[in-house]
């Protein structure tokens, strides 16, 4: 890819200081006293750290900053990654860890099971975009009705029973029975009603959906909008890659030649069968500043829909998430993007050609 890119400052913007204290206030809820943990990698740049440092001290917190190694494969290889003893000690004496380099990661849940907070400006990885990208989809929207209208997504996808995906002349379908939707809404706190949202939230706002358990998921889609799978960076097919799935397993893979070459011969080298599994998440895209770009926004496009494959067990012990069925393990996480596909819920139309449909 990327489609698009956004802008790499190579100076502090001004308005970066504004969005960090929104991040900070109205999402994370962050009090005097204490105590903010900043974990970040040489992709982020250093005065987008400095900044988020800066404001916290300034709203009375104590704050301090890691610097981490850069993990090997990236985002995709999370779930499998390794992390200094030295972190992990930090980490257990924060309230507050503002993550820019881990993402998923076992000392995280250790954290949020003691009561820390985590909050990921960067989708849980460092960008050197992260800076255009907040201001854009944060700043410059209006992320409480973002987050308002995410709630209103969940709780169609809580609703239903049985979900339909169609990307051209393709049909996928997935069991939601007893399955509740999230609102992915990036909030640590809800100022309406006064009281915590969730333990551990991405930015920028929002993507609402579902965890779906293990074995669930049958027929074909047609992903026209990016591929995250290995390395780090996201790529956009020529053509639709095509993938097939049955009870919830990659069966078969056409479509893009080069990318259907790619990824058949990446999850073959893996050697992990639980890669194939999937999708493992289903969440819609609704902020409307979001662009198809290397960065953390892209699963966020209005109207667009991402799925995830492989691992599914620590991103649901992050979100504190009780699921009562067999949940997806592997070393790998990677996820698919379609840009607008028409998405039906127990028989109604919730989104099609880029528009949303929940507010009747």
């Amino acid at each position: 890819m990327a489609a698009i890119t956004p802008d790499i400052s190579s100076r502090l913007r001004p308005e970066l200081i504004s969005v960090v204290r929104l991040i900070l206030v109205d999402v994370s809820n962050l009090q005097p006293g204490e105590k903010v943990l900043i974990i970040t990698d040489s992709r982020t740049p250093d005065h987008v750290v400095a900044v988020f440092q800066g404001v916290a001290q300034s709203l009375g917190a104590e704050a301090v900053r890691i610097e981490c190694r850069l993990p090997k494969g990236g985002a995709t290889y999370q779930p499998g990654s390794s992390w200094p003893s030295m972190l992990k000690a930090a980490a257990a004496e924060a309230n507050l860890i503002v993550d820019m380099a881990v993402g998923y990661a076992d000392f995280i849940i250790d954290g949020i099971s003691r009561g820390t907070r985590v909050i990921c400006p960067g989708d849980g990885i460092g960008s050197p975009f992260m800076e255009d990208t907040l201001i854009r989809t944060m700043l410059h929207a209006d992320i409480h009705a973002i987050r308002r209208h995410a709630d209103r997504i969940a709780a169609r996808f809580t609703a239903a029973k049985h979900c339909e995906i169609h990307t051209g002349k393709d049909v996928f379908t997935v069991d939601l029975t007893d399955v509740e939707g999230a609102a992915g809404d990036g909030f640590l706190w809800d100022a309406d009603k006064g009281a915590w949202k969730s333990p551990w939230a991405f930015l920028p706002p929002a993507q609402p959906g579902v965890l779906v358990p293990l074995g669930r998921g049958d027929g074909t889609v047609n992903v026209d909008g990016t591929l995250l799978y290995h390395p780090d960076y996201h790529e956009k097919p020529d053509s639709p890659l095509r993938l097939t799935f049955k009870r919830g397993r990659l069966t078969a893979i056409g479509g893009d030649p080069y990318l259907a070459a790619r990824l058949e011969n990446w999850l073959g080298a893996l050697g992990d069968d639980g890669a194939y599994n999937g999708p493992v998440h289903i969440n819609i895209g609704n902020n409307p500043n979001a662009l198809l770009t290397q960065s953390q926004e892209w699963e966020r496009v209005y109207g667009s829909i991402t799925c995830g494959m492989g691992d599914l067990s620590m991103l649901s012990r992050i979100l504190g998430k009780e699921m009562r069925h067999a949940l997806s393990r592997s070393s790998v996480h990677w996820d698919w993007t379609v840009l607008q596909p028409k998405i039906i819920l127990d028989g109604r139309v919730i989104a099609e050609k880029g528009r949303i449909f929940c507010d009747d």
